[in-house]
Formats: C-alpha cells, sequence, structure tokens
C-alpha cells in the first residue's frame, strides 16, 4: 500500500523533473528562443488563475463574504508569482538549480504571462486569437448569493469605459469589453470571476437561452419600490412600437421610455388584471404617432392580437449591472485592516469588506491576523 509519505515522494520526484526541464530548455545552445514544457507551463498558467488554491487562502473569515453579497478586488501580482515560486522551488535541490533559477526567471514570467490569457480558452477548446504580450492588472468579482445556484448560466461581462444609464446598452464604440481569464463556481452559492483589466462596468445578467414576459416594478424617486402616484398597482411595462422601422424597439418620447402603468385586481393587487390590460394598450397605442422620436410612430389599428401583446409584455434577461468611480479610503484605527489603500484607486465602487463589522469583530479580526503573520 502507498503510504502518505511514500506518495509525497513521489510527487516531489515529479515535480523536481518537471521543473529542472525549464533549466536545461533555458540552457539551449542551438540558437532557438527557450520555452517552457507545455505541461509545466499549463499548470502555472492556471496556478497564476487561483486555479487549486484553497478557498480560506481567498477569503480567510467568512464575514469577508457574508450571504447574498458581492467583493470585487485586485490580483497581487507579487503574490501570484510568489505562488510560482514556491512552486518550481520543488525542483531545486542545489545551489546550482538556485542559480538557474535566477537566470532563466524571465523566462518564466513572460511565458506565463502570455499563456494565462489562454487558460479559459484552452478549457473551453476555443481558437480565438487573444495575442500576446506582457501582463496587465487583473481585477476579480466573488458573488455569494442564491442567484449562482438558481441560474447556472450567468452571464458576466466588464467593461472599460465612461458610466452609462443602468438600464442602457453599452457602447460598442466608447468601451472595451474586457477578456474573461476565469469563471467558476467555487460552489452552489459562490462564483468567482477574473478579468484582464480593471472594469468600470460589470453587468451581471440571466441566461439568454429563451424568451420570458413580464412587467416592472415602479421605482420612485427615492429609490423606493411600490405604488406610486400614477401607477397604484406598483407595476408597469415599457411600450414598444408594433410597426415601421421600429417595430419591437421601446418608445421614445422626449428621451424617455414610455410606460403604461399596469392594471391588477381589486380583490388582490398581486393578479395582473389582463382583459383590462388589453383594453388600456389598445387606446395607449393607437396614438403613440403624436409627439414620438421617430417618424415611424407605434400606432395601433383595431383590435390588440395575442402576438402584438406579447411583444409588449416581452421582457429582456434581467440585468444588474455594477458601476462607478471608485471610494474613498475609510476612516480605522486598524492600519493592518484598513484596506483603503487596495481599493482607493478602484474603478468601480466597491463595498468595503470591513465596514458592516462592529469594533468588536474588528479587533477579533486584528488578533487573528496578529498571531497568523
Amino acid at each position: 500500500m502507498t503510504t502518505w509519505n511514500r506518495s509525497g515522494d513521489f510527487v516531489h520526484e515529479l515535480y523536481s523533473v518537471v521543473a529542472k526541464s525549464v533549466y536545461t530548455e533555458s540552457l539551449r545552445g542551438d540558437g532557438e528562443e527557450a520555452t517552457l514544457p507545455s505541461a509545466l507551463q499549463d499548470w502555472l498558467g492556471r496556478l497564476r488563475l487561483l486555479y487549486g488554491v484553497p478557498f480560506e487562502y481567498l477569503v480567510p473569515d467568512e464575514r469577508l463574504l457574508p450571504t447574498e453579497s458581492i467583493r470585487f478586488f485586485y490580483l497581487d501580482r507579487n503574490w501570484t508569482d510568489r505562488l510560482v515560486d514556491g512552486a518550481l522551488s520543488v525542483g531545486k535541490t542545489s545551489s546550482r538549480e538556485y542559480a538557474h533559477h535566477h537566470a532563466v526567471n524571465s523566462l518564466v514570467v513572460n511565458s506565463l504571462d502570455s499563456y494565462e490569457r489562454h487558460v479559459r480558452l484552452k478549457l473551453r477548446k476555443s481558437s480565438d486569437d487573444v495575442g500576446n504580450g506582457s501582463a496587465g492588472d487583473v481585477t476579480g468579482m466573488l458573488l455569494r448569493s442564491r442567484v449562482v445556484s438558481g441560474w447556472p448560466g450567468l452571464e458576466v461581462k466588464a467593461y472599460d469605459g465612461p458610466e452609462v444609464g443602468a438600464y442602457d446598452d453599452v457602447p460598442a464604440a466608447t468601451h472595451n469589453r474586457l477578456r474573461l481569464l476565469r469563471m467558476d463556481r467555487l460552489s452552489p452559492n459562490i462564483l468567482l470571476c477574473l478579468f484582464d483589466g480593471i472594469p468600470t462596468i460589470v453587468d451581471i445578467e440571466e441566461p439568454r437561452e429563451g424568451i420570458q414576459f413580464g412587467v416592472n416594478p415602479t421605482v420612485s424617486e427615492n429609490g423606493d419600490i411600490g405604488p406610486v402616484p400614477g401607477t397604484p398597482s406598483g407595476f408597469n411595462i415599457n411600450l414598444r412600437h408594433l410597426h415601421g422601422s421600429n417595430a419591437g424597439e421601446l418608445v421614445m418620447k422626449n428621451g424617455k421610455h414610455q410606460t403604461l402603468p399596469v392594471p391588477v385586481r381589486k380583490a388582490n393587487h398581486r393578479v395582473l388584471h389582463i382583459a383590462e390590460l388589453r383594453t388600456q394598450l389598445e387606446t395607449t397605442l393607437a396614438g403613440l404617432s403624436v409627439g414620438m422620436d421617430d417618424a415611424d410612430g407605434g400606432e395601433m389599428h383595431g383590435t390588440l392580437h395575442s402576438a402584438e401583446m406579447a411583444v409588449e409584455l416581452l421582457q429582456f434577461p434581467y440585468r444588474q449591472r455594477f458601476q462607478g468611480s471608485g471610494i474613498a479610503e475609510p476612516d480605522s484605527d486598524l492600519p493592518m485592516l484598513d484596506l483603503g489603500n487596495i481599493y482607493s484607486g478602484a474603478s468601480i465602487a466597491v463595498q468595503v469588506e470591513l465596514g458592516d463589522l462592529s469594533e468588536v469583530e474588528l479587533s477579533e479580526l486584528a488578533t487573528w491576523q496578529r498571531e497568523t503573520d
């Protein structure tokens, strides 16, 4: 039977052989450019993207990532480079090998800088060309929510560009979509994403596998959701054009989406009054050509059929947008736990992890960190 010690010796010997091949390859005299062995490059490239790193190394205390929360962060290149150094140190047993390591360190770094952009493509068996070059800033996101398990096909998109409206599409002309370096579910309710760059906008969307219908909750000027004057039910729909070149698009007037309050039944305000909604849609759509921003209008003639009503009730997958220009450095009497220096230059409005903790909890975390350092 293979004991733990014997299996450990085997792993040590395996990595010794693989790691030493880096130094042997770097000393080639045939004039060709030395490269990392593909197996080692793949393993170290994944390590750089935190594959195989225990989760408690990323989030040492559960209070830093409570339920139904999201955190944005920078990936510290010094930390990941030391992670690679530690992995390669398994194959160094003499001063000569340590000297070789220093001599070929730039080879290792440059190779991994280019390869880390290919890791996700290789796992997805994609042939897209992402180019090579030195590595830039890597940022990330941790989401802990029931949404992760409820919608396994969540889409995450990150952009670098000016802020836009919460419901507006990101313009391709002014925004650069950042490459996803990694997107994995670490547990049924925890999602990890790594971005190649620093985003100003991050969109989390429901999967787009099908068509769905529904209504919108009404949001007041102070951000409250519920009944407001003019919309007693607390729900509305965005009107859409039914005819002309803009068929299916939202109706705009003076730069604003035109909406219709949704009627509900008197006996139960959570049940839509479909017959009354159809009547109101017929009346409203009949006069949309007056004062609209486009020439075609969205006028309605005659009876509203089921297909036309479906167009009006069409809902795109829900999208939650995070965007901002950074946060101020938080006040703290505990410098070792002050994360302001990490986030003060961030391009996303990030909630400080320690902001919701009491003074007692902060003191406990400070004591724990001093004991572990």
